[in-house]
């Protein structure tokens, strides 16, 4: 039998869905039948109802020997260089560097750097949470920079996500450069974008294709010097390599972007593109105090 008590992270989710995180690794028919059985336990009371939601203190007992998995066992990051851009109780902003991945088993990488730094300030310890692990809300590319968001506890965590599923909740802006020469002014691409595993690149088409999603960006004229653009990018949709494929179709190729027909002007695997802005709309519960909130880096 093992025991846990619900702890602040773990409240007002489903029996259901606090056994998926803590059991990750046993399958999921496995902890229905356990419902289905009455192996589970809510405070002395058997629980075959998988909607059954958890609250705070509550005692959850699982009649069986399959052992429980650590949710997070990161990598301690020993040289910790990390440029935080905002931070509160709830979540922080940091600034990815080009060429770092946000996850990665072998890798250091974004996760690991975040998750040690929170750790370092006594904020976050994975031995001592049941179910909940520190996360990024959102990815970059690897060899985008710029702007990411992480939740420090699931209740920001959910309404996070949630916001970013509707995008009129939180806005994200790229710069980008690229060359004028087929620049005609500013302009929004609406279109549709597939990713083809096989290449490693996203498809971008003015046409609908079958398979592909809807895609829409704002593209706007920030600076010229020569014949090079700063160009800032308003995402209002949020596909993979969205807007390195849209620049590609439009013959607006990022600079040092080779895989999306940029011209290589250095060897570094850096592209020209920044998540350099991100604007909060109206965020509901303990995340409100954010809205109209824009958090910036200046380039």
């Amino acid at each position: 039998m093992r025991k846990f008590e619900i702890k602040k992270n773990d409240e007002n989710q489903t029996i259901l869905k606090f056994l998926k995180k803590v059991y990750s690794l046993t399958p999921l028919s496995v902890i229905h039948k356990w419902l289905r059985k009455g192996d589970v336990k809510i405070n002395g009371q058997r629980i075959k109802d998988k909607t059954t939601i958890l609250k705070l203190a509550d005692q959850v007992e699982v009649y069986d020997s399959s052992k429980p998995v650590l949710r997070d066992n990161f990598k301690i990051v020993q040289d910790l260089n990390l440029k935080v851009v905002y931070e509160d109780d709830n979540l922080l902003v940091v600034d990815k560097p080009a060429n770092v991945e946000m996850h990665s088993p072998i890798n250091e990488s974004l996760d690991d750097i975040v998750k040690t730094y929170c750790f370092n300030k006594g904020e976050y310890n994975p031995q001592e949470e049941n179910s909940f692990v520190v996360s990024h809300v959102h990815r970059l590319d690897k060899l985008t920079a710029g702007l990411v968001i992480y939740a420090k506890n699931k209740i920001s965590l959910d309404i996070l996500l949630e916001a970013f599923k509707n995008h009129d909740l939180i806005d994200k802006y790229y710069l980008a450069q690229v060359y004028k020469r087929h620049w005609t002014g500013d302009f929004t691409a609406k279109g549709w974008i597939d990713y083809d595993p096989e290449i490693q690149k996203s498809l971008y088409s003015e046409r609908k294709r079958d398979f592909f999603k809807s895609a829409e960006t704002v593209f706007k004229l920030i600076k010229e010097e020569g014949d090079i653009l700063l160009i800032e990018a308003h995402l209002i949709t949020g596909r993979k390599h969205q807007i390195r494929a849209t620049l590609e179709y439009f013959q607006l190729p990022i600079i040092n972007d080779f895989r999306y027909g940029g011209h290589k002007i250095n060897h570094d695997k850096m592209i020209f593109l920044t998540a350099y802005k991100i604007v909060f709309g109206q965020l509901p519960g303990q995340l409100a105090y954010l809205n109209h909130k824009v958090v910036e880096l200046k380039i």
